[in-house]
């Protein structure tokens, strides 16, 4: 009970830790609960660079205890996270986060992964229930596919900053997603315009399910309303979003 009153308080989880064999075992979950990673060398805090926390980590066995993942990156780096970021021991540690819930990407590349991609991520299949993409690469089938490795995904994010169409990359017909995941939490947007990739997901994935959405900026949002409509409990929309103008909740 102690410990549950303190799980946000590190300081003081930390102190509980040295208190005694049952202490630790009790708050290192706490602990070592969230991992965040930066792709960038101009980090000002170098313990948090890839991929030195994983390899910190896995030297002590914590990277199990992990079960939210979340790798922060910059636009101006030419390949994003992609497999250049990854030599054979730091694939390994990565395959060691087998119990992490949410999962977060920045500048995810997903074409550099195909078609390999289920041996860097494969083993998220099971645990991730939550997903955020912030401006991924790829084309919309690319995109859902890596949606569709994890079998349990409940909520989904998708940020973008800029809100220009832009043009889409020829997609391969032929690439099916391995699973069609529930998807019926949370589905949060910003400036989203590529709509032909949620036609793509609601046609491969039979529908989208979610019952609560936060969408701002979005291109296709009636769409995205009348595929939930019998699932939709909350619907967060925003003052300045000028796609919101002409938006009726008779339409609903």
């Amino acid at each position: 009970m102690i410990v549950t009153h303190l799980i946000y308080e590190k300081t003081s989880l930390l102190a509980c830790s040295l208190t005694c064999h049952s202490w630790h075992i009790a708050t290192i979950p706490h602990l070592h609960h969230t991992l965040i990673i930066t792709t960038y060398d101009l980090c000002t805090d170098k313990k948090f660079v890839w991929p030195k926390p994983l390899r910190d980590m896995r030297k002590f066995g914590l990277l199990p205890l992990v079960k939210k993942f979340q790798v922060y990156g910059k636009p101006y780096r030419v390949n994003g996270f992609s497999p250049r970021l990854f030599s054979c021991c730091t694939l390994r540690h990565f395959s060691a986060l087998v119990n992490v819930q949410e999962l977060g990407i920045d500048y995810l590349n997903i074409p550099k992964f195909m078609p390999r991609i289920r041996r860097y991520f494969g083993h998220f299949s099971l645990t991730v229930r939550s997903l955020a993409l912030r401006e991924p690469k790829g084309s919309c089938r690319q995109i859902i596919y890596f949606i569709g490795l994890f079998q349990q995904l409940e909520d989904l994010k998708l940020l973008y900053k800029r809100s220009e169409p832009r043009e889409e990359p020829l997609d391969d017909l032929t690439l099916v997603p391995p699973f069609a995941p529930p998807l019926c939490g949370r589905l949060t947007m910003t400036s989203f315009t590529r709509v032909e990739l949620v036609k793509a997901m609601i046609d491969l994935f039979g529908g989208l399910r979610f019952c609560y959405m936060d969408l701002c900026n979005v291109d296709g949002m009636q769409l995205l309303l009348d595929t939930c409509a019998k699932t939709l409990e909350t619907l967060r929309l925003h003052p300045a979003d000028h796609r919101g103008e002409g938006f009726s909740l008779d339409d609903v």
